[in-house]
C-alpha cells in the first residue's frame, strides 16, 4: 500500500504542469499622456506596471489624431500604411492591413472575440471580424460590458476596450496636464476602471488555468487640445503586465515599446504567427537590454533595421531608440532613386533627414556611469557610413557629458561662465575672456563654498536682474549679492518647497542644466527634454509646464531636443546656448534661433572659451558626409569623468533634390 502511494506521487510529481490557456485584455486609454503618469495616484495601473513594465517614449504619428492611433494600435503599422490620416478615416486601408481581431478570427474563428469601444467611430469605421462589436458610447457602458464579458467563465480569449474620458476632460479643459483638474480626474478614473476590470478578472472560475496578457495604450497625448506634430501630443503610454510578462517596471529599455507593437504582441502570445510587413514586434516579452559593456555597440538601433521602412517621406515618423529633432526617418535603400544602392551583407535600411527645409537631427544619449573610465585610460571608437545628394551634408558628433557641467549668466557688459572648479570672466565688448582666466570659482566667488561638495560643479545660473544672482547645484541654490560679491544669509536652500513647481521635472526639483532669464515673469529652467516657464514676481513655476523641447516651442533649435548645457545672455537680445563644443544664438527679441546655427565652439568666435570643453566633444568627419556613401571612422580618448555620451546624426540640407543620409552607427569603447 506505502508503495502504491509513493508511486503515485512519484507520478504526480513528473507529471508536465497543465498548459495554461493565452488570453488578452487591451485597456485602450483616448488621450492618457505618457508623462502624466506618475504625478497623480493610479495605484491599479501602478499593480500592472509592478507585475511587467512601462514605456513613454514611443511616437504616435506626426498628426496626433484618434484615428490615426487607434489605428496603429489596433492593426500593427504605421499611418503610411493603415492609410488613417485623420478622424475621418479617409483613405482607411485596413483591407490590406486588418485589425488584429479580424485576423484571429481569420486563423482561429473557435476564439471568442471582443471590442468595446467608447468612441463611436472605431465601431463603425473599422470592419472588424470579431465575435462582438459593442458600439458602446460612454466609458460606464465600456466598463459594464467588459464587466459582463468577464464574468462569462466561456469568454472572452480577447478583449479590446477604449475609454475616451482623459480626451474629452482635455478638450473641455483645453489642456491635456496634470495640472487641468479635470484630466487628472479623468485619469484617476481610468485607473478606477482598471482595477474594476482586474479584480472581476481574477475572480473568473478559471482564472488559475489562464494566463492573462494585460496591454494598456493609449492613442496620443495632448497639450492645448492635441493634433499637432510635438512631443507633448505625440508621447504615448505603453505597458504590457501579466504572468509571463518580465517585471522591467518603469522606462526600461531604450527600444521602447510602441503602438504598432500591441497588435504583434497579441498574436505572438495567443500562439499566432505574426504576419509579414507588420511595422511592430512582440514586446509582451522583452529580454532586458545588457548594461553598457567595453567591446560593444553602446547604440540600439544602430543599423535603422529595428522597423520597416517608410513608404511616405513626408511622415514624420517615429525611430525606434532615437530622439528625433526637426525630423529623420527610416527608409529601405531602394526607396528612392537618389539613395545609394544595398550594400552586399548590409540591411535593408538606413537614416536620412526627411525634412529638406531645415537642418534635421537623430540622437541618442548613452548612461556610461557603468563602465570603469577611471584613470582616463579607457578609448572610444565612432563609426558610421554617410553620404548625401549634392547640396546635403550628413555630419556625426560625439559628446561627452560630466557632473561639471556649465552655468553662465551675464551683468553689467560682463559674462560669468563656471565650468568644474573653474570660473572664465568674458568682457563682452572686448568679445574675449579677460586676461588671466580662468580662475578658481572659490576665489572669485567667496560663500560658493557653502555649497555641499564646495565651489564646484554648479549646475546653472542666472541674473535677477535685481543686482542678485541665483546659483544651483545638485538639490540645493543660494543666492548671490553681486554687489557685495556674497552669498545672503541663509543660504544655501533646498529648491524643493522654495521653487514652486520645479518639482515637476522629470527627478524632481534637483539637477536644473540651464536657466534662461527673459525677464522677471519669463525665466525659463531646463532639465533633459524638459523646460519650466518660471514667473519670479510670482514665486511659482506657470501653470501646465514642464513642456518639451522642440521647434515648436522654442523656434529655429529644434535640432536639439534636450540637454541643453548653459545660456549666455548679451544686451543686444542676443543669447547663446551651449552643448559640448558647440553653441546656438537666440534672439530674445523674435523669440527664436539665429540662421547659420549651431556652430562649433573655437578660438574664433569665443576667445578663451575654446577650452571649455576639450577633450569632451568630437565630429566623425568634419570634411566629409558628402556625395556617395562612404565607410568613416574616429578613434579618440574618453574623458575619465564621463557620465553620458551622446551620439547625434545631423542632416544639413541645401539647393537640389534628394537628403543626406547615415547607416551602421557604431560606438564602442575599449581599455
Amino acid at each position: 500500500m506505502a508503495s502504491s502511494i509513493l508511486l503515485a506521487l512519484a507520478c504526480a510529481a513528473a507529471a508536465p504542469a497543465i498548459a495554461k490557456t493565452p488570453k488578452v485584455l487591451f485597456i485602450g486609454t483616448d488621450g492618457f499622456r505618457g508623462d502624466v503618469y506618475g504625478t497623480t495616484a493610479t495605484p491599479n495601473l501602478d499593480a500592472l506596471v509592478a507585475d511587467g513594465y512601462l514605456g513613454r517614449e514611443g511616437l504616435t504619428s506626426d498628426t496626433a489624431i484618434s484615428g490615426s492611433g487607434w489605428s496603429s494600435l489596433f492593426t500593427g503599422v504605421e499611418r503610411d500604411k493603415h492609410g488613417v490620416y485623420d478622424n475621418s478615416f479617409n483613405g482607411k486601408n485596413y483591407t490590406a492591413w486588418p485589425d488584429v481581431l479580424s485576423r484571429i478570427e481569420a486563423v482561429v474563428p473557435n476564439k471568442r472575440t471582443a471590442v468595446a469601444l467608447a468612441w463611436a467611430p472605431l465601431a463603425t469605421q473599422i470592419p472588424w471580424k470579431a465575435d462582438t462589436v459593442y458600439n458602446a458610447g460612454s466609458d460606464a457602458n465600456v466598463l459594464s460590458k467588459a464587466l459582463e464579458l468577464l464574468g462569462d467563465a466561456a469568454g472572452p480569449d480577447v478583449l479590446l476596450l477604449d475609454f475616451n474620458e482623459p480626451d474629452e476632460a482635455g478638450h473641455a479643459g483645453s489642456y491635456f496636464n496634470r495640472d487641468a483638474a479635470g484630466y487628472a480626474a479623468a485619469i484617476r478614473g481610468i485607473d478606477d476602471n482598471i482595477g474594476k476590470i482586474m479584480a472581476r478578472l481574477r475572480a473568473r472560475a478559471n482564472y488559475v488555468n489562464e494566463d492573462w496578457l494585460i496591454i494598456v495604450g493609449t492613442d496620443h497625448g495632448g497639450s492645448i487640445h492635441h493634433g499637432h506634430n510635438t512631443p507633448e501630443d505625440r508621447k504615448t503610454l505603453i505597458a504590457f503586465s501579466g504572468e509571463s510578462v518580465p517585471n522591467l517596471g518603469l522606462e526600461p529599455l531604450r527600444l521602447a515599446p510602441r503602438q504598432v507593437d500591441v497588435a504583434p504582441s497579441i498574436l505572438a502570445h495567443l500562439g499566432l504567427a505574426v504576419p509579414a510587413g507588420l511595422d511592430g514586434r512582440p514586446m509582451h516579452k522583452p529580454v532586458r537590454e545588457a548594461a553598457p559593456a567595453f567591446g560593444a555597440n553602446l547604440l540600439v538601433n544602430a543599423g535603422a533595421e529595428y522597423s520597416l521602412g517608410r513608404l511616405d517621406r513626408a511622415y514624420d515618423s517615429d525611430v525606434p531608440g532615437w530622439r528625433k529633432g526637426n525630423g529623420g526617418q527610416v527608409v529601405s535603400y531602394a526607396q528612392y532613386t537618389w539613395l545609394p544602392a544595398r550594400p552586399s551583407g548590409g540591411g535593408e535600411n538606413l537614416f536620412i533627414g526627411r525634412d529638406t527645409a531645415r537642418s534635421n537631427t537623430l540622437s541618442q544619449r548613452v548612461d556610461l556611469r557603468g563602465l570603469d573610465l577611471s584613470g582616463g585610460a579607457a578609448t572610444f571608437k565612432l563609426k558610421a557610413d554617410l553620404g548625401a545628394s549634392s547640396g546635403h551634408r550628413a555630419r556625426v558628433f560625439l559628446r561627452f557629458y560630466d557632473l561639471r557641467g556649465l552655468a553662465s549668466f551675464s551683468a553689467a557688459g560682463i559674462g560669468h561662465l563656471f565650468r568644474g572648479g573653474d570660473y572664465y570672466r568674458y568682457d563682452i565688448a572686448a568679445d574675449r575672456v579677460a586676461n588671466g582666466y580662468p580662475q578658481s570659482i572659490a576665489t572669485n566667488w567667496p560663500g560658493l563654498e557653502k555649497f555641499a561638495g564646495g565651489a564646484r560643479d554648479i549646475d546653472a545660473a542666472f541674473d535677477a536682474g535685481n543686482g542678485k544672482a541665483y546659483f544651483f547645484k545638485d538639490a540645493q541654490y543660494l543666492r548671490y549679492d553681486l554687489t557685495a560679491r556674497n552669498v545672503d544669509p541663509g543660504y544655501p536652500l533646498a529648491i524643493s518647497g522654495n521653487w514652486a513647481g520645479l518639482e515637476k521635472f522629470a527627478g524632481g526639483a534637483r539637477d536644473i542644466e540651464a536657466a534662461f532669464f527673459f525677464s522677471r515673469s519669463k525665466l525659463y529652467f531646463f532639465k533633459g527634454d524638459q523646460y519650466i516657464r518660471y514667473n519670479l514676481d510670482n514665486d511659482r513655476a506657470d501653470a501646465y509646464y514642464p513642456a518639451n523641447l522642440s521647434d515648436s516651442s522654442w523656434p529655429g533649435s529644434g535640432y536639439w531636443p534636450a540637454n541643453w548645457s548653459g545660456v549666455l545672455n548679451f544686451s543686444n537680445s542676443k543669447s547663446y546656448v551651449f552643448k559640448p563644443g558647440e553653441y546656438l544664438r537666440y534672439d530674445r527679441t523674435l523669440d527664436r534661433a539665429d540662421a547659420g546655427y549651431p556652430a562649433t565652439i573655437t578660438a574664433g568666435n569665443w576667445p578663451g572659451l575654446q577650452a571649455l570643453y576639450a577633450g569632451s566633444a568630437f565630429e566623425l568627419a568634419s570634411s566629409g558626409g558628402t556625395g556617395a556613401m562612404q565607410s568613416y571612422q574616429l578613434n579618440g580618448r574618453v574623458p575619465a569623468d564621463a557620465q553620458w555620451a551622446e551620439v547625434e546624426i545631423r542632416f544639413e540640407h541645401g539647393a537640389g533634390t534628394g537628403d543626406a543620409f547615415a547607416d551602421k552607427l557604431e560606438l564602442t569603447m575599449s581599455r
